[in-house]
């Protein structure tokens, strides 16, 4: 597993994901805070809504367009706007104060481009690489991913509070170093099916090729299971984050035999998070290294049950030490699993379509945060215990599809073999 032996597309794709993540990570998580001190926590949420239904709409079309212009005019596009969004709110705010509602309407057009370049990035990546290297590469992709978020969150945590509009002006800045990048040294190597056939996908209606994407039973499956997953981290800052914080409103030891150290509800959610986003940096590296000997299809299904263990027990038990062991499991888990998924992911992807289907999976990590939002609500009405228990009927539908998809899977091979 060599970096320097990818694609040189996939080379300078990773490294401009980890700017461009360190970037955004100073701002993005920081900005329901940025505008709820300004117009209230009502608004704020109805903001928040309005912010995820853009990056849908933003996939949607971001998918068709992909796979119909290509990759890199569909990057050029969206990051042109993104750094220009990003630099006028930036400037204006210096110049003269703006209203939270102009400034709302700026951060829509900005995560409508950042939803639509999505599948053009992830297309990229599966076009540039093989079935072969497909798991090394998202291992490295996940890495620099987390570790662009853990310091580009660490710098917004510092700086965002006393200099959010210099903080826009500093990702403008990094993302049209990526434009230029980008419009001087990615190849792109994929040839639009509107030139190939005329019968391709792309020539078909938005709604024609995504209702065919519906019929795909196996990847709609896949999607809906790496959804349920999803929503389970997703909960560890809203459902699993409120019901701590109500727990465990006075401080407690964090380790039953020492006093040294205490924490109250907020900051064991804070000290969970910091495990996970450390681990993840610090092993996901040398996980993937131990366990290369073994096949994709195992390392989803166990890694996706110490995933889906270790967050299922973090939504019941209020004890520390029990949250930091949990956190320890689900992170394993996490590692193991993730660039397997991503790399199964993209086999179920059709050639001329990776575009599209990649913004349809894309949507997974938006509706995450709605499935995660329910819990919330669910909560004012339903004991921890039951929700626990949806928990895990979420993690075993989301191991049983796992486990029929790859028996089909077997099957069909076996059934190649038999006929060659």
């Amino acid at each position: 597993m060599n970096f320097f032996s990818f694609h040189p597309n996939i080379q300078l794709r990773l490294a401009l994901q980890f700017f461009t993540t360190f970037a955004t990570s100073a701002v993005v998580p920081y900005l329901v805070i940025f505008f709820s001190t300004q117009v209230g926590a009502v608004v704020t949420g109805l903001m928040y809504i309005g912010v995820i239904l853009s990056g849908i709409a933003g996939a949607l079309i971001g998918g068709r367009r992909t796979d119909r212009v290509g990759r890199k005019r569909t990057i050029l596009l969206c990051e042109g706007m993104i750094s220009t969004g990003y630099f006028v709110a930036g400037i204006s705010n210096l110049i003269v104060s703006l209203s939270p509602y102009a400034n709302f309407l700026i951060f829509i057009v900005i995560l409508f481009f950042t939803g639509m370049v999505g599948p053009a990035y992830a297309a990229v990546i599966i076009d540039a690489s093989s079935k072969e290297n497909r798991k090394a590469v998202y291992t490295f992709s996940y890495w620099l991913s987390n570790l662009g978020m853990a310091a580009g969150g660490l710098m917004g945590a510092v700086l965002f509070k006393n200099y959010s509009y210099e903080l826009f002006i500093g990702i403008s800045i990094v993302v049209f170093v990526s434009w230029i990048v980008t419009k001087f040294l990615l190849e792109d190597t994929y040839q639009s099916s509107t030139k190939a056939s005329s019968s391709a996908p792309s020539e078909k209606s938005g709604i024609q090729q995504y209702k065919e994407i519906l019929t795909n039973k196996r990847f709609v499956l896949f999607t809906v299971a790496g959804l349920f997953l999803l929503s389970l981290e997703e909960s560890l800052t809203t459902y699993i984050g409120i019901k701590l914080d109500e727990e465990i409103p006075n401080s407690i030891p964090l380790l039953p035999f020492s006093q040294f150290f205490e924490v109250d509800g907020f900051q064991l959610i804070g000290l969970l998070k910091a495990e996970n986003t450390i681990l993840v940096v610090t092993i996901s590296l040398v996980v993937a290294s131990l366990l290369k000997r073994y096949q994709d299809n195992l390392l989803m299904l166990a890694g996706s049950f110490c995933y889906g263990l270790g967050y299922i027990v973090i939504s019941y038990s209020s004890v520390p030490l029990v949250l930091i062991i949990a956190m320890f499991i689900a992170t394993v888990g996490e590692v193991a699993h993730i660039p397997a998924k991503q790399a199964y992911v993209a086999s179920l992807v059709p050639d001329d379509a990776r575009g599209t289907y990649m913004a349809v999976y894309g949507l997974s990590f938006q509706f995450s945060g709605i499935v995660a939002a329910m819990f919330v609500m669910a909560s004012a009405v339903l004991p921890a215990g039951v929700i626990t228990s949806i928990f895990i009927m979420m993690v075993l539908t989301s191991l049983i599809i796992y486990f029929v998809l790859f028996q089909l899977e077997q099957e069909k091979t076996k059934q190649v073999k038999t006929i060659a």
